[in-house]
């Protein structure tokens, strides 16, 4: 986002599970996988099918079995979610349930129950450093959530529940070669031992990524250079407590990507094609024995918390948190505007937030349930990308190349202090009303130093008329604050709304044993106040001209055929209008498909000795933005195979292989944004086929 900014100015665990109720997903039988125990929905562990809320868990044993490496690889098999693959500085966009825009800011990510969002606002989200070698499960909600959580827990959570000491239990490392000069090595280091637990877990990720020569013959723009993270955590289990010291670091440094056009003109090529102009881009080969741009990206975070148990009625969590997130100094990118020269843009940020939170479940008697909970965090946020000084020298480079803006210096970092305090409360009424009936009424109310107040409720009628069907009636407001990248991207002094969200929604699971499953869930989402980019840098008053109108309907089948079969079948028909309000324009909402579907099997062979998964994912025909000359970009369907061994020659041993794109077909990717081809690219190309060897060790 920083380098749109410097391209501007050229141009003119919600709470963790209590210590009692720990699950451990990796060493379930296959037919217990369907109705797990989750934290997200409520706060406190309860089943699936309980839960006030849209819900799917992705296991342990599913990430092991599916070859899930990265978290766009879970997402992938899941309905709802559509996607968008930059090939650089922000991998994967998510959009749940239609709700594009925004980009991956309508999504709250966390990671044990810690929100993981970038603090300014920028749309880097996961990517190849979330590796899920750790991983216990992935909680993912549809639906707002701010009535718990607060700002941003718009469009659906996604909470990463990572593996205990307990739970690794040793030392398990693999590494891993592939495609595009691939490579990545994995560790993880667990242990409980009396009172004490600790876990240890770090990636180191490298890729030359994939080429796309109708941009550049000697493209280089989407690799990832020593990428790396490293997650601790050391606990101490008291007579009624539990206290964790934990850390986390994500480092990404990466190329630019497709997002924007190559500068074919500057380079004496022929135009990329797809309606692009070859004037404006970023350059996409190295230049003077260094890599075309990076973006170095960064994720730093620091907790104390402790889990405190009374007894089964009461448990109370307390937790400080310090965050960091930003992108290096070292990151720049080289650009042209007329295609004649090169302009080196440096870009950097830096900003932190420190925050408290307090939450608490009490169960009076098994009728009645309240959870409340506070939070009050303070940002110090960077205004957007850092500014820098202007450099007219002309520099010759390779003898040939023209560059200004060589030796730029940044200038002192401009912020705010933003302060924000939420607090919560959640009441469940369970009856034995037509079977089993439960009744959450919840609310949260937000004050922010920014936008001021925002109310956030919930409503969840979940009955169970006996033990094969639960059906779900759910209501509930959530907000989306602005970003200070969109508050200070703006050419005038108006302030920016929240975003809103009104939404009703239906499920029906059948679930006639512990081996079959069916969902069906109806839902009719409403966006008001939508932030639209265009209108920012011009003086209109109204900032907030977008309205999103999203009816859809999403279908699940999950069945174990037998002790080594299982399988998956879902969809996703989405009807989606957008409208702004200045332009009196109404449309389908751009990159959203009507119409997707996934499906997989998984065979486990006997004693463990091999596993093959075999998946395919279909995706509609998606509209491009009102700006793009492109079009409609064709649907697709791509088929993806996982084979793992057990564990080798009676050691800790095991080894697989994993085809993306078995057929090897081609792809595109809608361009976002204005995606006029002027600047940004009308469509992202998407790799072929791609092939990973890895081998792995537990000791």
């Amino acid at each position: 986002m920083g380098l749109i900014f410097s391209l501007s100015f050229f141009c003119a665990k919600a709470q963790t599970d209590t210590v009692a109720e720990v699950v451990q997903l990796s060493d379930l039988p296959l037919d217990k996988l369907l109705d797990v125990k989750v934290v997200t929905a409520s706060g406190y562990l309860q089943p699936v099918s309980e839960a006030p809320s849209t819900i799917t868990v992705i296991t342990a044993q599913q990430i092991k079995d599916r070859g899930y490496e990265q978290l766009e690889d879970a997402l992938r098999d899941v309905p709802g979610i559509d996607m968008i693959h930059i090939n650089g500085y922000a991998p994967t966009l998510f959009y749940f349930r239609g709700m594009y825009g925004a980009e991956n800011l309508r999504a709250l990510l966390m990671i044990d129950g810690i929100v993981e969002n970038n603090i300014l606002g920028s749309n880097d989200m996961a990517g190849p450093v979330y590796s899920l070698h750790n991983v216990e499960r992935i909680e993912v909600i549809w639906g707002p959530a701010s009535a718990l959580y607060g700002a941003n827990a718009f469009g659906g959570v996604i909470n990463i529940i990572t593996k205990n000491g307990s739970d690794i239990n040793g030392l398990h490392a693999e590494k891993g070669v592939g495609t595009f000069n691939t490579s990545f090595e994995k560790l993880s280091l667990g242990l409980k031992k009396s009172n004490y637990e600790y876990s240890v877990a770090g990636t180191l990720y490298n890729t030359d990524g994939p080429k796309f020569t109708n941009r550049d013959p000697q493209y280089h723009a989407s690799f990832v250079d020593n990428a790396y993270s490293l997650i601790a955590a050391f606990s101490y289990y008291g007579k009624n407590s539990k206290t964790t010291i934990g850390y986390r670091t994500y480092n990404t440094p990466m190329g630019w990507g497709t997002y924007a056009n190559s500068p074919t003109k500057y380079l004496g090529l022929p135009p990329q094609g797809n309606d692009n102009s070859p004037v404006l881009g970023i350059l996409t080969r190295d230049i003077n024995g260094q890599k075309p741009g990076l973006e170095d990206s960064y994720l730093r975070t620091a907790y104390i918390q402790n889990e405190f148990t009374l007894n089964e009625k009461l448990n109370i969590l307390s937790r400080v948190t310090y965050r960091e997130t930003g992108t290096g100094d070292d990151s720049y990118a080289y650009i042209t505007v007329d295609g004649n020269r090169l302009i080196r843009a440096n870009v950097t940020s830096y900003s932190n937030r420190i925050e408290g939170e307090l939450t608490a479940n009490y169960a009076l008697s098994k009728m009645h349930k309240f959870s409340a909970g506070i939070q009050v965090y303070q940002d110090n946020v960077e205004q957007g990308s850092r500014g820098t000084t202007t450099d007219t020298t002309i520099y010759i480079m390779n003898g040939k190349d023209t560059v200004t803006n060589q030796n730029s210096t940044f200038l002192p970092r401009l912020y705010d202090i933003r302060t924000n305090a939420g607090g919560y409360f959640q009441y469940v009424l369970n009856t034995n009303f037509l079977g089993k009936t439960s009744l959450t009424l919840g609310a949260r109310d937000d004050y922010n130093s920014y936008f001021g107040n925002a109310f956030s409720p919930r409503v969840v009628i979940v009955n169970k008329p006996d033990n094969v069907l639960t059906f779900k009636l759910q209501y509930g407001n959530a907000f989306r604050a602005p970003t200070n990248l969109e508050i200070h991207g703006t050419a005038d002094t108006f302030d920016l709304k929240t975003e809103k969200i009104r939404t009703w929604e239906a499920n029906v699971i059948y679930s006639p044993s512990d081996n079959i499953r069916l969902q069906l869930n109806a839902f009719d989402n409403y966006l008001t106040d939508i932030i639209v980019l265009a209108n920012l840098t011009g003086f209109n008053p109204d900032k907030n001209p977008g309205r999103i109108t999203v009816n859809g309907l999403e279908g699940s089948f999950d069945m174990n055929f037998s002790k080594y079969i299982s399988g998956f079948l879902n969809f996703t028909y989405q009807d989606t209008k957008g409208q702004n309000l200045i332009t009196g324009v109404t449309r389908s909402v751009s990159a959203i498909a009507r119409t997707k579907g996934n499906a997989g099997v998984t065979v486990h062979l006997p004693d463990d000795l091999l596993t093959v998964s075999i998946t395919g994912n279909y995706v509609g025909d998606r509209p491009s933005p009102i700006t793009d000359p492109y079009g409609t970009v064709p649907g697709y369907f791509l088929t993806n195979c996982v084979i793992n061994t057990g564990r080798l020659f009676n050691k800790g041993i095991s080894a697989g292989v994993e085809v993306r794109n078995v057929f090897n077909e081609t792809w595109l990717d809608p361009g976002f944004r204005t995606a006029d081809g002027t600047v940004f690219s009308t469509v992202l190309e998407q790799p072929g086929r791609t092939v990973l060897f890895k081998v792995s060790l537990d000791l």
